[in-house]
């Protein structure tokens, strides 16, 4: 049996940490919000656990992204404390296959590679995805970077995955066909066999209120796109094929007057689930992960609206 297990549940929704030890083996390591809350580590008698995340119960511009927090613990000795038998043995569990997990996954699959600090392809990779996801999605990179068309090109499998629906799906042989895909290009970008994708920025804004807006994204860099005109809160909305709605919620920092976790407490209290919720950090969150959301474009916009309204103006 391989040594280093990748476990994909798309269907499951976050557990908390006391959950997580006391369900899943030791030398377990979750991913990206697959564990609600904070970077954790434990170690017992039995084998060490551990959780990546910068979702829940942070800041989101002092918490580097799950993939920076991976890079920087294999360089301090995370395998270390994962050796079983005289192997790096880890059950590596997610249940997303964004840009954050592929990373993530790739690095710790492949620590071998990341151990020296002198890897200017991963170092690169890694930092622009941290800077992209810390910041929602729309960090200020030049555009006309070369780099970024072949980031772009590496994440195409889940941008387009994404953008077509298949997320919604929860299919957990679909996730494993883009993480694998996706680990397949970064090993290819590394080795300078990259190839380019031109970036897709257009969004058409459908609604919104003072200082935010609710847009539809056509295209995965829409983001900087809105960013460039002056956008700096959102909700981004996209249909599901079972009638509900994906929604993303998201500010381009800490400093923007949008109180993403009231919005989301907001919002719960309208949609009335207990276990999969509306969730994220102080600057971006989102619908519940599985099921997604009830609640039409029309009344989070307006429970947004009155939210504003009662928290903002004077």
């Amino acid at each position: 049996m391989k040594a280093i297990q990748l476990h994909i549940e798309p269907s499951q929704v976050p557990l908390t940490w006391d959950e997580f030890i006391a369900t899943k083996p030791p030398f377990s390591i979750a991913l990206d919000g697959y564990v609600y809350g904070a970077t954790k580590f434990l170690s017992t008698k039995n084998g060490p656990y551990a959780n990546f995340n910068h979702h829940e119960e942070v800041d989101r511009l002092s918490t580097r992204a799950t993939c920076a927090q991976i890079l920087v613990a294999l360089r301090q000795g995370l395998v270390d404390a994962f050796m079983n038998n005289g192997q790096a043995t880890m059950h590596v569990y997610v249940n997303d296959c964004d840009q954050d997990v592929c990373l993530s996954w790739f690095l710790l699959n492949n620590h071998f590679l990341c151990y020296n600090t002198i890897n200017p392809v991963i170092n690169r990779l890694v930092h622009l995805e941290d800077m992209m996801d810390t910041c929602s999605g729309a960090y200020p990179f030049n555009m006309d970077m070369d780099t970024l068309r072949h980031m772009a090109w590496v994440f195409e499998p889940y941008t387009t995955f994404r953008m077509n629906g298949g997320v919604d799906r929860k299919s957990e042989k679909e996730f494993e066909i883009v993480i694998k895909d996706v680990e397949r290009r970064i090993y290819e970008h590394i080795m300078g066999r990259s190839e380019s994708t031109i970036l897709n920025m257009s969004f058409k804004k459908i609604g919104g209120g003072k200082n935010w807006a609710m847009v539809i994204e056509e295209g995965f860099n829409a983001r900087t796109a809105m960013m460039s005109v002056g956008i700096k809160a959102f909700v981004s909305v996209r249909t599901r094929a079972d009638g509900n709605y994906t929604y993303s919620v998201g500010k381009m920092s800490g400093y923007i007057p949008f109180d993403i976790p009231g919005i989301l407490s907001e919002l719960n209290s309208l949609e009335k689930n207990l276990i999969d919720t509306w969730g994220g950090s102080n600057t971006i969150g989102g619908s519940p992960r599985v099921a997604g959301s009830k609640l039409s474009p029309k009344e989070v916009e307006d429970a947004i609206n009155n939210f504003m309204k009662t928290h903002y103006d004077t």
